[in-house]
């Protein structure tokens, strides 16, 4: 796309920027801007809105509710945005997203009371998603097919780090000015975000091959063949893994190791430093390791790590496990979304990847379902365990990916 919006051709854009970017550069830096600013005002509202809803008169099974709405929300919005982002395209979807998410935290800002709270997760649920489908969709697209993983994995730098970024600013603000200095932050980030989405420029289509006269055009099921299931599979094991950490970590921490919330937190910290450490390093290596074997590489790894916390005692051996989790998830993350988009027809990218949301989503609720019960039932390293055996049969299911993938691949990555 031109400055304007005009449209221009894909390998122009190559030459231009190295044989690396299908858009201008400006394109990309404009979308990891909205993305750091919306990561960084999640991470500031995290440690805060729970306190917020206790000190308006609400119960933490209130903000329960309320967080199981967002999600529940979130596995039907993702797939309806990827729908609209394949008919009016990233640009216009993507801002409205994000101007409608500025609203509702200006609105937190003017507006005390419960009701604006609930409005806020609301609002979450519907808007949110677009960072999971529309900003992905768009990183995948900008670059060429042979260096989309390295987009992928520069994403999820930004997406780590500005979570990480946010959480300690929110934390220190809340302590120093109390919540509604939070809230003023966040809706100036907020505006960033939205701001900065009118710099996006349109990515290209993927370029697909005539159809033969005898086929009928892609329905909107027919990304749910089985490289695809196998992949949502994982996804949403991913998923489950990271709730039953982000969940319940800080009370391992706790009844295994004698350790307070702070050293809790730290591990917090220590997982997304790793994270980016371990994505920049794999950037080098994005070509020499096939996008299956990294998906499977990612389970098999992450599944050795809940294994290390279900037999940590010490806050050394939980800081193993927290590397080994960050490892897994910079080998498998980049490598998966990728490959949606491979497997799926060039029409249907943005549904398809939403569908591939949808099953993190169903991750994100069933998370902290399933290590509450084993919790009760059978003590605290019940559900790392079972999530380490569920995470290494998903490995050896994703293998099969290796003899199918050269079938079912679509044309939608060739330039």
């Amino acid at each position: 796309m031109g400055e304007g919006g005009e449209a221009w051709g894909p390998y122009e854009a190559m030459m231009e920027e190295g044989e690396v970017l299908r858009v201008r550069a400006s394109g990309v830096v404009a979308m990891l801007v909205t993305v750091g600013a919306h990561l960084a005002l999640l991470g500031a509202l995290a440690p805060v809105l729970p306190l917020h809803v206790l000190a308006l008169g609400g119960t933490p099974g209130l903000w329960g509710l309320l967080g199981g709405c967002t999600g529940f929300l979130m596995m039907f919005s993702e797939p309806a945005w990827g729908w609209l982002g394949d008919r009016l395209g990233v640009r216009r979807p993507y801002f409205l997203a994000r101007s409608a998410l500025a609203l509702s935290l200006w609105l937190l800002v003017l507006w005390p009371g419960l009701l604006v709270v609930v409005m806020w997760q609301v609002c979450t649920g519907l808007f949110e998603s677009t960072i999971g489908v529309l900003a992905r969709g768009y990183i995948v697209r900008a670059y060429v097919p042979a260096r989309q993983a390295f987009g992928l994995s520069l994403y999820l730098v930004v997406y780590s780090g500005f979570l990480a970024l946010g959480s300690t600013a929110g934390g220190w603000l809340f302590q120093q000015a109390g919540a509604q200095a939070v809230f003023v932050f966040t809706a100036v980030l907020g505006t960033v975000a939205a701001v900065a989405s009118l710099f996006l420029v349109e990515p290209p289509p993927f370029r697909a091959q005539e159809p033969h006269p005898s086929e009928r055009p892609a329905s909107l099921w027919s990304v749910l063949n089985g490289p695809t299931l196998i992949l949502g599979l994982a996804a949403l094991l991913q998923f489950v893994d990271n709730r039953v950490v982000r969940n319940f970590l800080v009370l391992l921490a706790q009844e295994r190791a004698g350790l307070d919330a702070s050293a809790a937190g730290l591990l917090f910290g220590a997982f997304s430093i790793a994270n980016i450490c371990f994505l920049t390093l794999l950037n080098r290596f994005d070509r020499r390791i096939s996008l299956t074997t990294r998906v499977a590489l990612g389970l098999a790894v992450g599944a050795a790590g809940m294994v290390t916390y279900s037999v940590a005692r010490s806050f050394h051996a939980l800081l193993v496990a927290a590397t080994l989790d960050a490892l897994g998830w910079a080998l498998a993350s980049p490598a998966r979304i990728v490959l949606v988009g491979r497997l799926s027809p060039p029409s249907l990218y943005g549904w398809a990847l939403g569908l591939h949301g949808a099953f993190e989503n169903v991750g994100v609720l069933a998370g902290p379902l399933i290590a509450g019960a084993l919790w009760s039932v059978a003590g605290p390293a019940a559900p790392y365990r079972v999530s380490a055996v569920l995470m290494a049969a998903g490995a050896l299911v994703v293998l099969r990916l290796r003899g199918k993938h050269a079938a079912t691949v679509h044309a939608a990555p060739v330039i």
